[in-house]
């Protein structure tokens, strides 16, 4: 791989790649309303024990009814009655799982049990919480094969979905702040996923973290956005998932989800049952690339993932009016 002199490599070049990000959320006219979503694929029963097949490959992973929002809060009954039992089952599934991880040591953080505990989690987590997902597009994945996967990002729900919907060994870039939660900290280290201080990143232990992890067969979980979007619409990639995934020579996996910041929208703690929506786009290829072509590869992939949600967007408000 040749560099021109004046390209900036290593630590340096990528220090917005992991900051946090709140501007031009608006570019491209994206839409700020949220409709809802659920999965699809053949096979899925299979996979992930607990769905139940529907017609045409579709599997219902968990049901809910989705309530309209608005952005506002909501008060009593049954919100009240969801958010605590959702929390309540979460923080338990979440001791319980990190009790699991832990007692099976590093050793063995790449096995398949590791996997399923995972997956458990996230599936705990979303039946408290309500939510339906429905997932297209699972036939652009190969299970055995390693990816970077890149998603919009609308509430701290979306990893839960994908962790359970992407039949991948996913692991996850993940804030520093999670890996000071005592016994969750050393649990999701022992399991294998990354931390990232998104003020003062360590972009080398970064790019080892994710090659040793690429190189063990897992696929990784980025947020290009950097954080949760407020409103919902898409914003700037930032250039580290691209990074890796061209330094490793593995594809990108662009993925849309949406609806899951009408059940737990950023910044609030309140959980609304409802419908989330997941679309695997075609892989990136990045063989043959160079650090040359990480701004077209950030770009191709942010107009997948912003098509895909646009879509969405638009078939589940028709579907909300109707």
């Amino acid at each position: 791989m040749h560099l021109p002199a004046d390209a900036k490599t290593g630590p340096s070049a990528r220090i917005a790649s992991w900051s946090v990000l709140t501007g031009a959320a608006a570019r491209r006219g994206e839409a700020a309303t949220s409709p809802d979503v659920t999965c699809r694929g053949p096979g899925m029963r299979e996979r992930w024990p607990g769905g139940r097949q529907a017609a045409g490959g579709s599997c219902i992973v968990r049901a809910g009814t989705p309530p309209p929002y608005a952005g506002g809060h909501r008060k009593g009954g049954w919100v009240a009655w969801r958010t605590v039992s959702a929390f309540v089952a979460g923080v338990l599934a979440t001791l319980a799982g990190a009790l699991l991880v832990l007692c099976r040591g590093p050793t063995r953080a790449d096995s398949a049990v590791t996997d399923r505990v995972v997956r458990w989690w996230a599936a705990v987590w979303l039946r408290a919480a309500g939510a339906r997902v429905v997932v297209d597009g699972l036939e652009h994945v190969e299970s055995a094969a390693a990816y970077v996967v890149v998603s919009n990002h609308q509430s701290n729900l979306d990893p839960m979905a994908q962790l359970r919907a992407l039949p991948l060994s996913l692991r996850v870039l993940a804030m520093r702040e999670l890996f000071q939660i005592p016994l969750l900290g050393r649990a999701i280290r022992t399991a294998g996923m990354i931390e990232v201080d998104r003020d003062s990143p360590d972009f080398r232990q970064i790019d080892r973290a994710a090659a040793r992890s690429l190189a063990a067969g897992h696929s990784l979980l980025v947020y290009p956005e950097g954080t949760a979007s407020p409103d919902g619409t898409i914003g700037d990639f930032k250039d580290g998932a691209f990074i890796i995934a061209v330094t490793c020579q593995v594809p990108i996996l662009p993925v849309a989800i949406h609806g899951t910041c009408r059940i737990w929208p950023p910044g609030r703690r309140a959980i609304h049952s409802g419908q989330v929506r997941i679309v695997v786009g075609r892989p990136l290829q990045t063989s043959r690339l160079s650090h040359h072509d990480i701004a077209r590869l950030r770009e191709q992939a942010r107009d997948v993932i912003w098509v895909a949600h646009r879509d969405l967007v638009t078939a589940m408000s028709a579907k909300a009016v109707s």
